[in-house]
């Protein structure tokens, strides 16, 4: 599903690379996760993955593509949830969803799936500046799973978030729906490491 090979990044006018000689492969339907210092490249390397950093080196192929060969519709089958959430905060929950879903052209799943997967189905009406930062965080993992991905990328998927939710993110791994397959997830921090195998 996602191979690595000999990956390296140095930012420009860096001294030292970003990330230096990686080498890794996920097979479908595995969770992998990438713990480590900030600073550490982390980022980076998700950034890399999901096409938004070029002038990198090495092989990287993503669903059995090599990422340079990557155009504009292959990027719908991945799916990614960003350590900072980004809301319409004068919108409902059910409302900041339906316009997301709204811009995918295939299939998706519906919002209410979506926030039952995170448990936010009883929040789905509230407006979400009322929100928790561990809410917001548990909506944008919802928004990222909408379109049904083959690949998940999620970047610190527990920050702000109390133990009974992060426990409840993990297990939404075992309720993603058949088509969908949790590539890769992201956490600085090694509190849950027994949760990336």
């Amino acid at each position: 599903m996602i191979e690595v090979e000999d990956l390296k990044l140095t930012y420009p006018g860096a001294a030292t690379p970003a990330v230096r000689g990686m080498s890794f492969e996920i097979a479908e339907a595995e969770v992998f996760g990438v713990l480590g210092p900030n600073g550490a490249g982390k980022s980076t390397l998700q950034k890399i993955l999901i096409g938004l950093l070029r002038g990198w080196r090495g092989r990287v192929e993503v669903l059995d593509r090599p990422l340079q060969d990557w155009k504009a519709d292959d990027y719908r089958t991945i799916g990614v949830g960003s350590e900072m959430p980004n809301h319409d905060l004068r919108l409902t929950a059910r409302e900041n969803q339906q316009f997301f879903r709204s811009l995918h052209d295939g299939e998706t799943q519906s919002v209410e799936e979506a926030l039952a997967l995170v448990g936010l189905e009883d929040e789905a009406d509230k407006r979400v500046f009322a929100f928790s930062k561990g809410m917001k965080i548990r909506l944008n993992i919802a928004r990222s799973l909408l379109h049904r991905p083959r690949v998940w990328f999620l970047d610190e998927p527990t920050a702000g978030l109390d133990p009974v939710n992060a426990v409840a993110i993990r297990v939404t791994r075992g309720g993603l729906p058949p088509r969908s397959a949790a590539g890769s997830r992201w956490a600085r921090g090694g509190r849950w490491c027994p949760w990336y195998r």
